[in-house]
């Protein structure tokens, strides 16, 4: 099956949710513990409109990709992946911005996260 041989070694960071420290609520933060898989990475678009799209030019004038699909292989251990989960893939650290949808069918089963590229390199 295709998704055994996905070509992008990825890491997924569960979330955990922690004080604001001013009693108003919590938190979402990246775990210190991860998740190793094998996952397809597929441009999906560019965060933000306009000049804000427009600020993310490489330098020879291509449009650098800061919205991805990635798609998984299910396995028991993805259930922990959920929105504001960090995933950290070609180098970069992307955030998971809705839900992780799981996908059934009789021969496939997987799970589809769309990220966001947020902050640097890890």
């Amino acid at each position: 099956m295709i998704l055994d041989r996905a070509p992008e070694p990825v890491k997924i960071f569960k979330t955990e949710w922690v004080s604001d420290g001013y009693g108003g609520g919590k938190s979402p933060v990246s775990s210190s513990s991860f998740i190793s898989a094998n996952a397809f990475l597929l441009p999906t678009g560019f965060a933000g409109a306009g000049w804000a799209a427009n600020m993310r030019l490489a330098s020879q004038g291509w449009a650098d990709t800061a919205r991805v699909t990635v798609v998984i292989k299910w396995s028991p251990k993805l259930a922990e992946l959920g929105q504001w989960s960090q995933i950290e893939a070609q180098g970069r650290i992307w955030t998971v911005v809705q839900d992780p949808k799981r996908w059934r069918t009789r021969r496939t089963d997987y799970i589809t996260a769309l990220c966001e590229l947020k902050g640097g390199t890890p």
